[in-house]
Formats: C-alpha cells, structure tokens, sequence
C-alpha cells in the first residue's frame, strides 16, 4: 500500500531516535500476556484502504477484523484510518516519540521503515507470533533489525504495470489491446526511453497528456536504483549520483507529455474520469483500487498492459507494527500475525487488489485467477505475478532517504505543477534541501 507522500523532517527522525533509549523493551516485556478469556481492545490505525474492513462504507474491504473478533470473542478492534498518510504518518511519529501508546498496531508504508528500523527497541519483535507466515526475503530484509529482529509483519507489495485509457487510445487511433499497448511501450525490452518515445507519439498526434506527474513517474525510476540517495556505508551520495541526475533529466525532458497534476490533488482524482485526462500511469497493484475510486467502478475505460520500463520495480508495499509501549502487545502481536498469514493476504487481494508480499498467497488460484472485470477483465493476478518476478533490483534505502525523497518530489512539482522553477533551479534547490538535512 502507498498513499500520498508523507511530509517529514529530519527534526521528527532525531526525535525518534532521541528517544529510542527511553522505552527499551526490557521494562515492557516482562508485563503479564493477556490470558485468552480476558477482553482485550486492540486498537489499529491505517491509512487508505489495506483491506481489512477498515473502511468498508467508502471501499471495498475483506471484512477481516469481524472475522476474527468472531473467532476470538474476548477481543474487540478498535479501527482508525487515518484521513491521509500525512495524518498518520504524523500520528505515528508523536505516539513513538512521547510514549503515548495512542494505538496498539500501526500500519506504516515502507518508505518509513528505515527510519523505524533505526529504532527497533521502541517496538514489538514479532518473530515468534508470525513464526507461520511466509514474506518475499526482500520484504522480511527491509523489517529485520541487525540483532535478528522482525519489526515489521508484511502486508501487500506493489509490483508495477502501465495502467492506461483504452477509451482515449482508441479513440485517437491506436490499438488500444493489452498486448499492443506493451509491445508500443517496448515489450520484454521497455526502457523509459521506449515509454517516453510512445508518449511522444501520443501527444504530438492528440494534444493530451501521456502521463499524470513527474514526481509519480520518477517514484518508478528511482525504485530501480540499488543506491539512490544513501550508500549501504551510510554515506549520503543523491546530489553526486549520476544515475539520479539521469533520471531527473530524462523526466524533465518530457515536460509537454505531462497532465501537469500533484498526485494525490483534487485536480488528479477528477484526471481518472476525464475525457481530456492522461492516458497512462504507473501502476503498482495497490493503485487499481485508487483508480477505481476515483474513476467510479462503473466507468468504463481503464485497463493494464504487462509491461513496464526498465522491466521491473516495486512501489510502496507496508508492514504492521506494534509499538513495545503498548500495553495489549502479545495480543496485538497475534492479530498481527493473523492479518498478515497468506489465507489473509489472499482476502485482501480479493477485495482490494493489494498484491500479496506471501509467496504462498500469491501461488493461490483466487490469486493466480483474478481478473478485475473493471479493468476490462484484465487477468491482474496473471500480470502483477509477471511484474512481481521482473524486479530485479531491491534499492537500499537509509535513514535519510524518506526525506530527500520528498524533496525532490517537491522539486518535480515546482517545474512540473507550479511551473514557478526551470529544471534546473528546482534541481539546485534540491540540493541545497539536502545539504540542509545532513
């Protein structure tokens, strides 16, 4: 799962970490376990729409905390989701940091791991309660403190494919099929060279927009580099990093195939349903659901091509954790588990095409099987296993990288949305940005 990017600071950072050695997990672990026929409230916050039946009333969910409160009648969930990731993002932050325990599991993107991972007494080691879950080793690697620890229980990845308007290529002339939209963007052998020469093509004979927003195509590009911003030493390279200073200027290079829109914006939501809106987007599986959202799970007109630029990347994807400062954590941490097992994960894919992290989920026929009749019956479980097994680079990402991440999605939007910098001022500022977060 991924939302909206999460504005944070070093300050927040350093005040996690100011604090990791206040709460250490020896004074908390020795509290007495919940017997199983004492209530017990667990309280859970996410964001967005993970599935579990957290906000069924505006998104379609699996309905799993009624599930296993049924199962387990001594345990009532308390379920929050938060308006935006910014919101919780922010929540999580001050909760950790102050000892508040506002909540017993928090749901946090996989950007914010290794800021948590630089904290792990502050939070529940949850090796032995998801002892029978199985995880990609990429998505265990990212949640494992160095002293062996499981912070973070994974929940979905996000294999990406090129979601595009069937309805505007066919329209303006081009074969709209799933398996002609991959060979145009480049096939086995894409690049983003290839998907920007289609682009071209496309608004040149259209005069519409090819993509939604630099900064969410540069989220694919820098997925693809195995050290972006931060060396595995620690050492900061992102303003020296020549593959970075690619990436920047191949994307803003492409100014005129741009819909100009902030992802996340008023004006991006309405872009899904607009006959003058963009015809692609990159796509991890996670987004489908947004699409719909936005689009209306009627409308007709968006599919997905098996396919993407560089072969592969994965984008977003979160985990559960369970603060040591909570005072119901055994029971948390089973519920943890539960929610994140592959019979769950399957669920979850189900209702709200969150691509399973389980290998054996994702081995599963209602996995392997599902097509989403609102992607004109586009075989989804097919595409996002194909897409799951190109990633062939798993970048590394520090401490530092969520924020210099962030300023250089500002920067994107400074000379792509606001138009108030050339690329090269926004490129400078980033790098003042960045000079100031060391």
């Amino acid at each position: 799962m991924k939302t909206k990017a999460v504005v944070a600071t070093m300050a927040s950072l350093a005040m996690l970490v100011g604090f990791a050695g206040c709460g250490g997990s020896d004074s908390t672990a020795s509290k007495k376990s919940t017997s199983s026929n004492e209530k017990v409230t667990i309280k859970i916050q996410t964001f967005n729409n993970f599935g579990f039946g957290e906000n069924s009333d505006t998104a379609p969910g699996a309905d799993l905390y009624t599930k296993y409160m049924k199962e387990h009648p001594n345990v009532t969930i308390k379920p929050t989701v938060a308006a935006s990731s910014d919101d919780a993002r922010a929540a999580f932050n001050t909760a950790i940091s102050t000892g508040s325990g506002a909540y017993d599991i928090y749901a946090t993107e996989v950007d914010w791991m290794p800021s948590i991972m630089a904290i792990p007494d502050k939070f529940y080691d949850l090796t032995s309660a998801t002892s029978g879950n199985d995880w990609a080793d990429w998505k265990v690697a990212a949640a494992k403190s160095a002293d062996g620890k499981l912070i973070g229980a994974g929940t979905d990845s996000g294999p990406e494919g090129i979601c595009y308007r069937a309805d505007l290529l066919k329209k303006a002339g081009f074969d709209s099929s799933r398996e002609a939209v991959a060979k145009w963007i480049g096939g086995d052998s894409a690049t983003w060279d290839s998907y920007f020469k289609a682009g071209e093509e496309y608004t040149k004979k259209t005069g519409l927009p090819w993509y939604d927003s630099m900064s969410a195509v540069y989220q694919g590009m820098v997925n693809q580099i195995e050290e972006s911003y931060v060396k595995k030493d620690g050492t900061i390279i992102a303003t020296q990093n020549p593959d970075i200073k690619k990436a920047y200027g191949q994307l803003t290079a492409t100014q005129s195939q741009s819909a100009h829109l902030a992802q996340w914006s008023d004006d991006w939501n309405a872009a899904f349903k607009s006959d003058k809106g963009f015809a692609t987007t990159l796509c991890p599986a996670w987004l489908v659901n947004n699409i719909k959202g936005n689009a209306g799970a009627d409308f007709k007109g968006w599919d997905i091509a098996d396919v993407f630029p560089g072969g592969g990347g994965n984008w977003g994807g979160s985990y559960l954790v369970v603060p040591q400062d909570s005072k119901v954590k055994e029971e948390a941490a089973k519920l943890v588990a539960w929610l994140t097992a592959p019979e769950q994960q399957v669920a979850v894919f189900s209702a709200a095409s969150n691509y399973p992290s389980s290998p054996t989920a994702q081995k599963d026929a209602k996995v392997a099987d599902k097509k989403d009749a609102f992607l004109n019956n586009a075989p989804v479980g097919k595409i996002f296993a194909d897409r799951s097994d190109a990633i062939k680079v798993v970048p590394y990402k520090g401490a530092q990288y969520f924020d210099i991440q962030t300023k250089l999605a500002d920067a994107l939007n400074r000379f792509d949305v606001d138009k108030s910098q050339s690329a090269d001022q926004a490129w400078k500022q980033w790098t003042n940005d960045v000079k100031s977060l060391s």
